[in-house]
């Protein structure tokens, strides 16, 4: 019984936590220096957190729709999709992004702390203490590479566009700066653009497979 009750109370704290930190990050996104609340928005991180917390607040009805048990293993397919991805976005912040900002960006925020930080640390939580049965094909354990994929095309779109991201850049992450010193194939030498986006932008697929492979390997079972 104690054990049901904490999963049931993680369950409903991480929708809470990924969905309140993004209202929250777009209430203070103009004091934090942004051109406009919905610039939040083209950020991988407000993304991810919200399917996250989509995807468990349609778990926490799922007993009130008549899905059919392969509907049901698709939503957690999904589920098991997205929690790679907020725990992409935890580990980023946690290690690359706080370790690299400088004054113009304030990394520990409440709703930093909320979307980056607490929200996987509850989706991962959540993950270890499921008992659906999801047995996954091999295919499917490259599904979770799909919406940072999908993400990069969107970033790399309105980069070369030269839309702005909020804060007078053409680019959401330093890494993805495709102009930065070290420019897409190079090096630099400059904080922090050691390496190339390329460079970067594998090294992020093959923390996806990684964290895919690792999740699809200790999946709980029944």
């Amino acid at each position: 019984m104690k054990r049901k009750f904490f999963a049931k109370t993680v369950r409903i704290l991480t929708p809470a936590t990924a969905i309140f930190g993004v209202l929250l990050s777009l209430l203070c996104a103009v004091t934090e220096g942004y051109s406009h609340w919905s610039k939040r928005l083209l950020y991988f991180t407000a993304q991810s957190n919200l399917w996250i917390g989509g995807v468990f607040l349609f778990l926490l009805f799922l007993p009130r729709f008549r899905l059919s048990p392969y509907a049901v293993r698709r939503v957690y397919l999904w589920k098991y999709v997205f929690t790679v991805s907020i725990t992409l976005t935890g580990l980023i912040f946690c290690f690359l992004l706080a370790p690299f900002s400088d004054e113009s960006y304030t990394p520990w925020t409440v709703c930093n702390l909320l979307t980056h930080v607490v929200t996987p640390l509850l989706a991962i939580l959540d993950y270890s203490l499921d008992r659906y049965p999801l047995k996954l094909k091999i295919a499917e354990i490259f599904l979770p590479v799909v919406p940072p994929l999908c993400y990069l095309l969107f970033a790399g779109v309105l980069g070369g566009l030269n839309a702005d991201f909020g804060r007078g850049v053409t680019y959401p992450y330093f890494f993805l700066n495709f102009r930065s010193p070290a420019r897409f194939f190079g090096f630099s030498r400059i904080r922090p653009f050691y390496l190339g986006s390329f460079y970067w932008i594998f090294l992020f697929l093959l923390l996806v497979l990684f964290l895919s492979y690792l999740y699809a390997k200790f999946r709980p079972h029944k």
